[in-house]
């Protein structure tokens, strides 16, 4: 069986999400099977999810992925790299032998750039560059043009910097998968107009603050309903209040160790972030104020966010385990041909996580306290059940009918 490997937040699930699985389905037929590598409860760009990965695991089952991973905390809150690295990794467990990816420039060009951001001139020039004052990313950038001079241009959209870590992951793990780029269509990344029927992540969630109605259109029907289910029970995260006052609180309370602690701290950015918490009187005001020209406010909020959920710097290493969050028959066949590893777990039964190795099971522990805070932010949190890490398994789509909607 072919198994192509899609890695996604589906923040929500929207039209875009669709056409890539159809494309990708037309490229390597109808009997392939899409095994999705989807962040949990907290996001790239450093906050919350709209909804917690059940509901958006389930949303992409009912859309056409056939098995749906997590790909956990530490990783998501992780910078481009970090996150394609775990997310590559769990794939290649899964036996994915291709990677599906949007991108907004041909293959054979990204596939280029990639090859160039690992060589050990390129990451010299680049950390010079740093030691002047510039980002990471107007850094690197700067020095790709000194190489490749206007294709260089590609690693400055925001697909692209994706696609470019995942291939530059897929080779430095030697994992064999062979990369599939499907041009993106309609919207922009964060664009806050919709194209062609599609509109952007971002203009969805911000629709959805206002009742996820207003973004009828832009998501399929199946990927729709589980969200107005969802809503209707108070389990969309569109109030931001109690989970800032939290976060404030916490980062309020922190030492200055704990702050030296966090992950990828390093030039005395831990100093700015302390001065901010004295400062600000919002997480995003926080996060503002620490922002600099060196310090892009997306690494912020990912800093931030690891503070407030007790993410600690741990020595560079590849994800452990994975929860399986949904599936449906073909899916299920996935997760028989997998092998039992001693050094990677799949995670059917949340019972099992207890019988984990100690650094394992730690690395759950914060999987699990995420959760809990996630749902304590929600207005529906004082009809849910508490501790949905250890009790909520996964969710079985059967092969000739739809999720019961009451199982989310």
């Amino acid at each position: 069986m072919k198994i192509c490997g899609i890695i996604s937040e589906y923040n929500p699930f929207h039209n875009g999400h669709l056409y890539q699985i159809e494309e990708t389905r037309k490229a390597l037929g109808e009997d392939c099977a899409i095994v999705c590598c989807m962040s949990g409860d907290f996001v790239q760009r450093g906050q919350p999810a709209l909804a917690d990965k059940r509901i958006r695991a389930a949303a992409a089952v009912a859309c056409g992925a056939d098995l749906v991973l997590s790909l956990p905390l530490r990783y998501s809150l992780s910078s481009a790299q970090g996150f394609a690295d775990g997310a590559v990794h769990i794939l290649h467990m899964a036996g994915a032998g291709y990677l599906s990816f949007g991108c907004e420039d041909e293959l054979s060009v990204l596939s280029e750039v990639a090859q160039l951001i690992s060589e050990r001139e390129l990451i010299k020039g680049t950390v010079y560059m740093m030691e002047k004052g510039m980002s990471f990313a107007a850094a690197r950038e700067r020095q790709l043009y000194g190489m490749i001079k206007e294709k260089a241009f590609v690693i400055s959209k925001p697909n692209n910097i994706l696609a470019i870590e995942y291939i530059r992951a897929i080779n430095q793990q030697n994992t064999g998968m062979e990369p599939l780029g499907i041009l993106r269509k309609g919207a922009g990344h964060d664009s806050p107009e919709a194209r062609d029927g599609i509109a952007s992540a971002s203009a969805i969630r911000e629709m959805a603050r206002s009742g996820i109605e207003n973004a009828r259109e832009y998501m399929p029907r199946p990927a729709f309903e589980i969200y107005e289910k969802a809503e209707s029970e108070g389990r969309l995260l569109n109030n931001f209040s109690r989970f800032d006052c939290a976060a404030c609180a916490v980062l309020g309370a922190m030492t200055e160790k704990a702050f030296k602690d966090l992950p990828d701290i390093s030039e005395g950015i831990e100093n700015r972030l302390m001065s901010a918490v004295s400062k600000g009187r919002s997480l995003e005001e926080i996060c503002t104020l620490t922002k600099s020209k060196r310090y892009a406010l997306s690494r912020i909020r990912r800093l931030a966010m690891c503070a407030f959920l007790g993410i600690k710097r741990k020595e560079k290493a590849l994800p452990s385990f994975t929860r399986v969050l949904a599936f449906n028959e073909k899916g299920r066949k996935v997760l028989s041909q997998l092998k039992e590893r001693e050094d990677f777990f799949f995670i059917t039964k949340p019972a099992l996580a207890k019988r984990l190795p100690k650094e394992v099971y730690e690395e759950y522990l914060l999987e699990a306290k995420a959760a809990d805070v996630f749902d304590m932010a929600l207005d529906g949190y004082m009809s849910l059940q508490k501790g949905r890490e250890w009790t909520k398994g996964p969710l079985y789509f059967p092969e000739n009918g739809a999720l019961p909607l009451d199982k989310l």
